[in-house]
């Protein structure tokens, strides 16, 4: 159950945890870590650069932003330049050839040193070493069907999409005449549109195990929260030819964040990998690359109020390693996935014709839930979770089934368990988004009124 707290009648009230703000700026003369760029962050104890990755404080960089500039700090981190790790990946490739080429009981894989080789050949790894074998063709060219997925769930957060999703994805992009797929985060993706001649795919990901299973032209290990190469000049080339040889064919950005992930930061990476195509390709029209962003329904706001023309789509993206993230029923109660699609693409060139979980909206002139209503008077199918939304006349928009329109808090809250006077932590203002306080008490709103009040003196 949601923490909650009473809430205090006063002018000066605010979120208990205080937001944090994503500078976004060029990154080359920022700190680094052993994840690349540092990004700069912004909260009420002032300005800082911290890792653009880890979540939970496993990267020890944080720099106060007075610092950076003193040269004893900017000394002491350049050492993370020699930190950072390259791949050797046409050693690797020359080695999965090898791989290839032997028997497939010969095959061998260690999770433990992360290596791809043949036991005939070397000597035994440790008994408590982590080792698949045997490994056919097939396991060979979709690595992700059988890979230990990584478990740092902070950083990582590795879910890879079911077969039903990736079909989906490419049914999308044969509606829409791409050819070509940017896979940042979707190594599924990636090897599915290998073994497609139809499709021509780089992967970018965080994982490096996967440079061990393609070739050095189809695969960057890369941080996607500050569009960082780890193998730098030679990894910007593969990046540079590939948007060379994609110009006439069509290009999608499929991306798969961990979901604890900021939303700016990997909005800014979109615009600089937009930014880089159209320079190669000398493409001067307006607009970003056409964009698959796989993300939680619930961050919505955020990704519409940076970029407008992203629209989230009612298809549930299903996992094949996570418990919630696909759609079941349970003890009579139904289950669906949170993730949604976020793209730039027509939402009508999502065809899901075949799929009995929905239909067409002859309003809407799109896909959506089976369960998903179509409001006339909010003009869209409003419902963002799998559930029938219901339309609140005070409120003026659509809510959950399972509030109600509560006079003494002027909102609509949620049934259970409701106090008067009470809010509950976890739900969001309607005005900033922000969770922790109701929207008569946004310091956003009491912010501008303020303002207003000093203009008007």
């Amino acid at each position: 159950m949601p923490k909650k707290r009473k809430l205090e009648v006063s002018d000066a009230s605010v979120p208990k945890t205080t937001p944090v703000e994503v500078i976004i700026e060029d990154l080359t003369s920022h700190p680094i870590c052993l994840h690349g760029p540092t990004l700069l962050f912004s909260s009420e104890k002032g300005r800082y650069y911290a890792c653009a990755l880890c979540r939970n404080k496993e990267c020890t960089v944080h720099i106060d932003e007075e610092d950076w500039q003193k040269e004893n700090v900017k000394k002491r981190n350049e050492k993370y330049y020699s930190l950072i790790p390259k791949l050797d990946k046409p050693a690797s490739w020359s080695n999965l050839s090898e791989i290839k080429a032997a028997h497939y009981t010969d095959r061998a894989y260690c999770n433990t040193c992360e290596e791809l080789y043949l036991l005939s050949q070397r000597k035994k790894h440790a008994k408590d070493h982590r080792i698949i074998t045997p490994l056919t063709d097939e396991q060979l060219s979709h690595p992700t069907t059988w890979l230990p997925m990584l478990e740092n769930d902070s950083i990582e957060a590795q879910y890879i999409f079911t077969k039903k999703s990736v079909s989906t994805v490419f049914g999308i992009l044969k509606n829409n005449n791409i050819s070509n797929i940017l896979c940042i985060g979707t190594p599924s993706v990636h090897e599915e549109a290998k073994s497609n001649s139809e499709f021509k795919s780089l992967l970018l990901d965080y994982d490096k195990r996967h440079h061990l299973f393609h070739s050095p032209k189809e695969f960057i290990w890369y941080n996607m929260f500050n569009n960082y190469l780890f193998n730098g000049n030679e990894d910007e080339k593969v990046l540079k030819k590939f948007f060379k040889n994609s110009r006439d064919g069509g290009i999608c950005i499929v991306m798969d964040p961990p979901f604890g992930g900021r939303v700016e930061p990997l909005i800014q990476t979109i615009k600089d990998l937009t930014s880089l195509y159209k320079e190669i390709c000398d493409k001067p029209d307006k607009g970003l690359l056409p964009v698959l962003w796989a993300f939680p329904y619930f961050s919505e706001p955020y990704i519409t109020n940076m970029v407008p023309e992203i629209k989230m789509h009612d298809y549930q993206i299903e996992y094949t390693n996570h418990k919630k993230f696909h759609n079941k029923t349970k003890d009579g109660y139904k289950f669906v996935s949170p993730v949604r699609f976020f793209t730039n693409l027509p939402l009508r060139t999502i065809d899901l014709s075949n799929d009995s979980h929905y239909k067409l909206c002859n309003k809407c002139k799109f896909f959506v839930a089976v369960s998903n209503k179509h409001c006339n008077k909010c003009g869209t199918c409003t419902s963002k979770n799998g559930m029938t939304y219901i339309h609140c006349d005070i409120c003026k928009r659509c809510v959950k089934p399972t509030f109600f329109h509560c006079k003494e808090c002027d909102r609509c809250c949620q049934q259970r368990n409701h106090i008067c006077g009470v809010v509950v932590e976890s739900q969001s203002c309607f005005n900033c988004q922000e969770k922790g306080h109701k929207k008569s008490n946004c310091p956003q709103l009491q912010r501008e009124g303020n303002k207003k009040k000093r203009k008007s003196a």
